[in-house]
């Protein structure tokens, strides 16, 4: 994502780097991007396919570069459907810390004039449950509710807030008003990322979609975790606003 702060700056940030270092290379490759343009790397929360690919991305950096993330981005993480299986990292936190300026915060970050990450997001949002997914925490086994879940948000002159997502576990619409609440901006001009609908029910989607129509939201781009039905459902009631967005699309918003 690349922000334009003024007509002399811009800044290009990296928000997740994909499952496996095979992957972002080949995107990479293919997009031909040039890694030492970016200037901080965001990580939305600690599943491997969101952090899988930073590794690979450092070695390609020829800067140490702020790597942005909750201090539990690299707690163990595991699913249990259908059988207990590990989805952290694949990497530890020693394996990055040379090549990278960590910076661990639970509160919001200030990347650039305009651009922040979340940090944790409340959760008040009574139909938007954490999923049950498990992590270790001082030696016991117990149920993971993602505080290093985070967003980040761009407030744009003229429009209000871009709300970009990973994966939303802490809920979209939870994400949504965190973030109004953080910067101060009631507007939210556009939502882009995964929404973590999957595997909800109609209610939920429903009432996610609900939410989201009171804020007259211009620009909706779903991806990743969304799910075909909440897509569908999202794209009737946005019509044209609402566009999926997939690896290597781009997606333009100007103040």
């Amino acid at each position: 994502m690349e922000v334009k702060i003024d007509e002399l700056q811009e800044v290009a940030i990296m928000m997740d780097t994909g499952p496996s270092p095979e992957v972002i290379s080949h995107n990479i490759n293919i997009l031909n991007l040039d890694v030492n343009k970016i200037d901080a790397i965001v990580l939305s929360h600690g599943h491997y396919d969101h952090v899988g690919g930073l590794q690979e991305l450092l070695k390609r950096i020829s800067k140490q570069i702020p790597v942005v993330a909750h201090p539990k981005i690299f707690n163990p993480k595991f699913s249990y459907k259908p059988s207990l299986r590990y989805i952290g990292a694949s990497f530890k936190q020693s394996n990055v810390e040379t090549a990278a300026a960590l910076l661990f915060a639970s509160n919001p970050v200030t990347i650039a004039k305009g651009v922040m990450t979340t940090g944790e997001i409340e959760r008040k949002v009574k139909f938007e449950k954490v999923d049950e997914f498990l992590t270790v925490e001082e030696g016991m086994f117990k149920q993971d509710i993602f505080q290093d879940d985070q967003a980040l948000v761009v407030s744009l002159d003229g429009k209000g807030l871009v709300v970009i997502s990973g994966c939303a576990h802490s809920g979209l619409i939870n994400t949504i008003k965190h973030a109004q609440k953080i910067t101060g901006v009631s507007n939210v001009y556009a939502v882009l990322g995964g929404f973590h609908l999957l595997k909800a029910n109609e209610d939920r989607i429903e009432a996610t979609i609900d939410e989201l129509l009171k804020l007259n939201l211009k620009m909706v781009r779903p991806c990743h975790c969304t799910g075909h039905r909440a897509v569908n459902r999202l794209t009737g009631a946005f019509g044209e606003r609402c566009v999926p967005i997939k690896t290597g699309d781009v997606v333009k918003i100007q103040s």
